[in-house]
């Protein structure tokens, strides 16, 4: 009796307390790269307050709302860009943990006979910072990098930078103005441009959980197994996964390539109809999946950036002006549950969201909008701070001597919204 008395005292309670804080309270994060800079720096350990845009309610989707953010704010929010469970099915999987640094743990309710049970979802669904630079019923426009909110140009808040000299014809660079959708609009989806409609489609993904969002891609002069023989996109960064497969699947070696420089090949219209259809592509192959920690299988994705479908209608466009005899016309839906639909009433509150190091951030300029949902917490204090190239490893004690010299001193216990 004594020891279990001890054993409660000592360690389950603390765990049970330390478990409804982070459930409830702060977030620990840890900024992961350059994209808040000078504000934020890689190497960042922060805390997050969650209760302050509200307070999760136990098993289910809703919050108690407190407050909501702010254009300004510096918040932690969960990545759009991929799915919140496995494989998009949040009926077949169940959320079991959260690990921390480990990622998320899973319990396939269909798992194939002979298959683990538990799903090890190591990397996500990925928390990402960035600050809210727009709410719903501004107006937000970019042009040669900087931003303007309702036709006026903001500064940069914090201590952002700007780091290029020469502008492209990118997102980073030039965005066109556009309305943050309010609660309660009805957007119909024949009134909406590519780029529009695959941001809305971001945003039914977000604020639907329960329903299955495709974004399906038709060519009335073929079926799914139609090739363009010619194909060719810009190098940028934002399309480094459609430029990897022209690579991969042509045998071209990339030599001497610069950003700017066209590339072309061979690639199948279904690259586009499969990493569009969700959003996102499996990283390992479900027939053969690869172990993790406990004997669970392992689940990563890659998010399909929708700017690349522009790159599709351009290179159909070139096609019918080379080619008169083909008249190809691409036609985009949305489904819902296998379903078409025509329009969205928007539910909640939407969010822009940029980093402070304006060009070198993938931010709401390449993936679109951010639900109310997605938020998590609002970044609050730099509790440590490790220098990026840095010799110290958790599990090599010995690399422990580096510590005092690498740990950035000035940056402890930095209120983050007065940096």
């Amino acid at each position: 009796m004594n020891f279990l008395k001890a054993f409660m005292r000592e360690f389950a309670i603390p765990v049970a307390v330390a478990l409804v804080v982070i459930a409830f309270a702060i977030q620990a994060f840890k900024i992961p790269s350059g994209s808040m800079e000078d504000t934020l720096f890689e190497g960042d350990f922060l805390l997050g307050l969650k209760f302050v845009y509200g307070i999760p309610i136990p098993f289910s989707n809703s919050k108690i709302p407190i407050s909501e953010p702010d254009v300004g704010e510096v918040v932690i929010f969960r990545y759009p860009g991929e799915p919140e469970y496995p494989d998009y099915d949040r009926k077949r999987y169940t959320h079991i943990a959260n690990a921390l640094m480990f990622g998320n743990f899973f319990w396939d309710n269909q798992a194939p006979s002979g298959s683990s049970k538990l799903v090890h979802y190591a990397e996500g669904p990925k928390d990402y910072i960035k600050r809210c630079v727009a709410k719903s019923g501004q107006k937000i426009a970019v042009k040669d990098g900087k931003l303007f909110l309702n036709g006026v140009e903001e500064p940069l808040k914090g201590r952002g930078k700007y780091t290029e000299r020469h502008r492209r014809n990118t997102p980073r660079d030039y965005l066109k103005e556009i309305k943050v959708p309010e609660p309660g609009e009805t957007i119909r989806f024949d009134t909406l441009s590519t780029h529009d409609l695959w941001w809305i489609r971001s945003l039914m993904v977000q604020e639907m959980p329960d329903s299955l969002v495709e974004f399906r891609i038709s060519l009335n002069q073929s079926d799914s197994d139609y090739t363009f023989e010619d194909f060719r996109v810009p190098i940028e960064d934002h399309k480094l996964l459609l430029i990897n497969t022209i690579f991969s699947k042509n045998g071209i070696v990339p030599q001497g390539l610069s950003y700017g420089d066209t590339i072309s090949g061979k690639i199948n219209l279904n690259f586009f109809r499969k990493s569009a259809r969700t959003g996102f592509l499996p990283l390992h192959n479900p027939n053969n999946p690869q172990k993790s920690l406990f004997g669970s299988r392992l689940v990563a994705y890659d998010a399909f950036n929708g700017s690349q479908l522009e790159d599709l209608e351009n290179n159909v466009a070139l096609q019918n002006s080379q080619l008169s005899t083909l008249n190809s016309q691409l036609k985009y839906e949305i489904l819902v549950n296998g379903n078409p639909v025509s329009e969205y009433t928007v539910k909640d509150m939407v969010y822009f969201m940029m980093g402070d190091n304006r060009d070198n951030s993938l931010d709401s300029r390449y993936w679109g909008f951010v639900s109310a949902r997605n938020i998590k917490a609002k970044a609050f204090i730099v509790y440590y701070s490790l220098d990026k190239k840095s010799k110290v490893e958790l599990l090599k004690p010995w690399t422990w001597i580096f510590l005092p010299t690498d740990i950035r001193w000035s940056r402890i216990a930095r209120v983050i919204h007065l940096i």
